[in-house]
């Protein structure tokens, strides 16, 4: 009996490291400007399907590790400007770089 439970837990155990090792993530990474081209600073940039959150630097830059490679929707949201949703794609352990451009309200 103890043989067959170790043998179940081992077997689990191999199978949880093999999934885990499927899972792939890329670097998700842009600039949010606006309608004139200028960089914006303090945008609040949101990976909603993943629940993960940034805000641009002085550069209008931003940037997310480790995320986990699937389609994507991404929110920009900045005051008086309008809020920008769109869907990306990410691929499989590479970087994905946006150049996001929101517009003033």
């Amino acid at each position: 009996m103890k043989k067959a439970i170790l043998s179940f837990i081992f077997s689990l155990s191999t199978l949880i490291v093999l999934a885990g090792g499927n899972v792939k993530s890329t670097t998700v990474q842009g600039k949010v400007i606006d309608d004139e081209g200028n960089p914006v600073t303090g945008a609040k940039v949101v990976l909603l399907d993943s629940k993960l959150e940034a805000y641009t630097d002085f550069d209008g830059l931003f940037s997310f590790n480790n995320v986990t490679t699937a389609s994507q929707k991404i929110k920009v949201s900045f005051v008086s400007h309008e809020d920008l949703v769109a869907q990306i794609e990410l691929k499989n352990s590479t970087r994905t770089d946006l150049k996001l451009e929101i517009q003033s309200k």
